[in-house]
């Protein structure tokens, strides 16, 4: 019987380790570095029955896949720490590693983290180009898809690039379209798809914070129901979960502007450079509500804060409108 290969994963977040437990369902091994991490992600890693590993060259001997999911700033680090070890501990006689990563970067990022790993990995260790759309796994009710064991999930969508997996079946556990053989083309899509979502999240969040601050924010959300019932139901419930992970999306913002300017086209513009990109505004409209205001403090294993649409927009308008007042 041939055992089923083993999953590690750098690091533990709330996506991390809602995968984790997706595969720990599936009868999948998985793997972590957990030297230097908080105690948060120690818990979460112990929630999701993770084995825990003490360094990068235990987790790229054992592995068989691994899969980055950090902030993007992290992006290129975690790879080059991954095939640092792996160069060290992995020849070209070793197994096959599979290296997904998963982060939320441009395409140009994604290129030339695959040419880093092709000049300084073994070429057993195999880099595919991805990303995830969409909330962390977690259980369904019994109404939902049943699982390949029997169990239910709700699980987001994760475009790969590049190679292919050659595991058919951990390839449906975690709900992978193969977008075919070209580095970029996943993490292209994961900017486009974000933009759209995001984009509109902080539209949101300007909207209601300055009808908040005028005392139309009643009346705001009963002409919304009115006349657009869909959008104000999906913007007053996106907003809400977004305090605990402002932060990481003010470097994902960033790199989607460098995804259209330079694979869209929009850094060709007439007009001062940069002068198209207005994901670097919106950028600074989660890194407002990340440093500026309380909602920064959220964590979502504990929410105060900022847990209904108007909440969040009194959050933002306590810090904002002093500013105005000067």
């Amino acid at each position: 019987m041939t055992r089923s290969p083993k999953v590690g994963i750098v690091s533990i977040g709330e996506m991390g380790a809602g995968i984790a437990k997706l595969l720990v369902a599936h009868g999948y091994v998985v793997l972590t570095n957990i030297t230097g991490r908080s105690p948060y992600t120690y818990k979460r890693a112990e929630a999701a029955s993770i084995t825990l590993l003490n360094s990068d060259e235990d987790l790229v001997v054992q592995a068989d896949y691994i899969l980055s999911i950090v902030p993007p700033r992290d992006a290129l680090g975690t790879a080059q720490r991954i095939f640092t070890a792996a160069a060290s501990y992995r020849d070209e006689a070793s197994p096959p590693l599979y290296y997904l990563d998963l982060n939320a970067v441009s395409p140009g990022r994604a290129r030339h983290m695959a040419e880093e790993f092709r000049f300084h990995a073994p070429k057993t260790v195999v880099f595919i180009d991805g990303g995830i759309l969409g909330g962390p796994p977690s259980p369904l009710p019994p109404t939902g898809q049943k699982g390949g064991d029997g169990i239910q999930w709700k699980r987001p969508a994760i475009p790969l690039a590049g190679p292919e997996l050659p595991d058919p079946q951990l390839a449906r556990v975690l709900n992978v379209t193969h977008l075919g053989p070209t580095v970029g083309a996943a993490s292209g899509l994961k900017c486009c798809f974000g933009a759209l979502i995001k984009g509109l999240i902080a539209l949101s969040i300007q909207s209601f914070t300055t009808a908040e601050a005028l005392g139309v924010y009643e009346p705001l959300q009963e002409f919304l129901k009115h006349f657009q019932p869909a959008l104000q139901e999906s913007t007053t419930r996106m907003i809400t979960e977004i305090p605990p992970k402002a932060g990481r999306w003010v470097e994902e913002m960033w790199e989607i502007g460098r995804c259209f300017g330079e694979d869209g086209g929009w850094d060709n513009v007439t007009g001062p450079p940069g002068s198209a990109d207005i994901y670097r505004r919106v950028a600074e409209v989660f890194r407002t509500l990340a440093e500026d205001t309380v909602l920064g403090q959220e964590r979502p294993e504990h929410r105060v804060r900022g847990t209904t649409a108007i909440d969040v927009a009194v959050a933002i308008e306590e810090t904002l409108k002093p500013k105005v007042k000067e």
